[in-house]
């Protein structure tokens, strides 16, 4: 695989650790290079060490970040969600808030490297979320639908000691269990596991047993979300590609473009181009004058040169400062980023410049109808995850005897803004109230997200501030 200024994913070492303790399940698995090899190269782009930095002379704009930032923002923009019904309701709600408070942060890393798992565990009475992305784990089960079992590793340094902890977690449908299975290691060094251990010996691993089997379950107790985009990588692996896995050519060109504009502004600094005898001449430290200083005004304008008379014998004296380029080179740019959009599912404007998309209704209309699909899927696709984690937060409660059982439903709430103008929407309902087809206290409501007492109280007395219509 390439190597860069950091391994973003699993080291081949811990893979093949994996391979002695569970030799079945990771024979079994499907071939990881091509994904491998992508992981590496989306990662190392979100992190802003893309493989093509050298070229581009370090000089980066980091847009796979941005795209991946942006999916995380649309995705979560009005998000909202609750668990009611009951006392167990209430006490999973408290657990919930846990990761809805961590979720669009979690989920920016998910969109770059194509998935994430969400995995509950239990610690001091509460549940906490585990969120792994999908450089972090190994898919050993899996159907159309669902990853049945993985190998996740954990591994933590402190002080001197690293500590690494594979779990191997695995749902059977015909049994209706899941088997949770860790072994626990330390070691001074971080590509070296050392012995295995007893986890009972440290308080980093207080509460874990290295067997669970929980029985009676209909589902995994752990919820993979992946990126809803084909994985053009490897068709038949069950992992997610990135947001931005059909843009990295354009990435790379943007980057190069970037490089390039930057390169007009200093290839094209003002500068003078002056003979020997146009400088003064510095004295050395035996007195003698046998070496030129630069004037003091800036070694950057003055550029010394061999030759010190033309053919006239006049002193040479040339200005250099050509005529920038600097607007070609942004129009390309702003073209690369465009097709950037057009390939990560992205409205015109998101990355480019606002001034210069979208020349008809038409294209507004597809060029936000095309984000608002892509967005809309994803949402469609977590909301199933975030049910799937809450399923298993409320078998690790009966499990653990943290709550009294009882029903819980839950409820989530994307909105709509992705697609709407609130400031046309806005208009359109206030013409509606000054035409008397709706209600100023609808109105009210709509816009202050308040009740019908709180929006009566908020109307002005003669109502004027509306104009005609009903209350």
């Amino acid at each position: 695989m390439r190597t860069i200024k950091r391994s973003f994913i699993i080291s081949d070492w811990l893979r093949n650790l994996a391979k002695k303790l569970f030799p079945q399940e990771v024979n079994d698995s499907y071939l990881y290079e091509n994904m491998d090899d992508a992981m590496e190269d989306w990662l190392g782009i979100y992190h802003d060490e893309p493989f093509w930095e050298k070229d581009c002379h370090g000089k980066t704009l980091n847009l796979g970040a941005s795209v991946a930032s942006e999916f995380a923002r649309l995705i979560m923009i009005e998000f909202e969600s609750e668990i009611t019904g009951s006392k167990r309701a209430e006490f999973l709600q408290k657990q919930y808030e846990r990761l809805k408070n961590v979720l669009r942060i979690k989920l920016e890393s998910g969109c770059a490297c194509g998935g994430i798992v969400f995995k509950p565990y239990v610690k001091n009475g509460v549940i906490l979320p585990d969120c792994i992305t999908q450089d972090n784990f190994i898919p050993i089960h899996y159907d159309s639908e669902h990853i049945t079992g993985a190998i996740f590793i954990d591994q933590q340094c402190k002080g001197e000691w690293y500590y690494t902890r594979l779990e191997k977690q695995v749902y059977d449908y015909e049994t209706r269990s899941h088997t949770i299975e860790s072994h626990f290691f330390v070691s001074h060094s971080y590509d070296s596991l050392g012995q295995e251990t007893d986890p009972e010996k440290f308080d980093i691993w207080s509460g874990f047993e290295p067997i669970i089997i929980i029985e009676g379950v209909d589902r995994p107790l752990f919820a993979f979300w992946r990126v809803p985009f084909a994985n053009q990588i490897d068709k038949d692996s069950p992992l997610g590609v990135s947001v931005y896995s059909r843009a990295v050519k354009q990435l790379k060109e943007a980057d190069m473009q970037w490089d390039r504009y930057l390169w007009e502004y200093k290839g094209g600094e003002l500068a003078v181009h002056a003979g020997e005898e146009v400088l003064r001449k510095k004295p050395s430290a035996d007195g003698e004058a046998n070496s030129f200083e630069m004037p003091e005004t800036s070694e950057r304008l003055f550029r010394k040169f061999e030759v010190s008379t033309d053919d006239e014998g006049k002193a040479f004296y040339n200005v250099y400062n050509p005529t920038l380029r600097d607007e070609a080179y942004a129009r390309g740019l702003n073209e690369i980023k465009r097709q950037i959009e057009f390939n990560c599912s992205l409205a015109y404007g998101t990355l480019s410049n606002p001034q210069n998309v979208d020349k008809t209704a038409e294209e507004i209309k597809a060029s936000k109808q095309r984000s608002y699909t892509a967005v809309n899927d994803m949402q469609t696709s977590l909301e199933s995850v975030l049910k799937d984690y809450i399923y298993a937060c409320d078998v690790m409660t009966t499990v653990c005897h943290l709550a009294p059982a009882g029903d819980y439903e839950v409820s989530v709430n994307w909105g709509d803004g992705v697609l709407e103008d609130q400031d046309k929407e806005q208009a359109i309902q206030l013409n509606e109230v000054n035409s008397g087809i709706r209600k100023k206290t609808d109105y009210l409501k709509w816009r202050y997200g308040v009740d019908d007492e709180q929006a009566q109280e908020m109307l002005p007395e003669s109502g004027g501030l509306f104009g005609g219509g009903g209350t």
